[in-house]
């Protein structure tokens, strides 16, 4: 699977696709959930100047969670990219933390 799909899929189980979610006691915003401490990893990454309130712009939202997919994610499949995506850098290490995400990525995916 193309990270392409693989972020349409995590948009749907994050936020069913809303912009505009916050979540995680107002921590996570837009439809993909993203924390501030992801932004500012892939401005570091990447040397972009992307801010946290800005990700309910969902152009942004997806080209940050690219981004970061992109760097902690090479070589990973898809399944470790989607626990990465929810669990940190480390995430595709932590499979019993991450199991019921990938379960409900998994079925977005069927």
């Amino acid at each position: 699977m193309n990270l392409t799909n693989l972020i349409s899929a995590l948009m749907i189980v994050e936020s069913s696709n809303n912009d505009l979610a916050i979540g995680d006691q107002g921590r996570a915003i837009g439809c993909l959930q993203i924390h501030r401490a992801v932004v500012l990893d892939v401005n570091r990454i990447t040397g972009s100047h992307y801010r946290h309130q800005d990700m309910t712009n969902r152009v942004q939202a997806r080209a940050v969670c690219e981004a970061y997919l992109t760097h902690y994610g090479k070589g990973k499949t898809t399944e470790e990219q989607a626990r990465i995506w929810n669990a940190g850098p480390q995430g595709h290490k932590k499979k019993t933390a991450t199991q019921a995400y990938w379960a409900k990525v998994q079925k977005v995916i069927k």
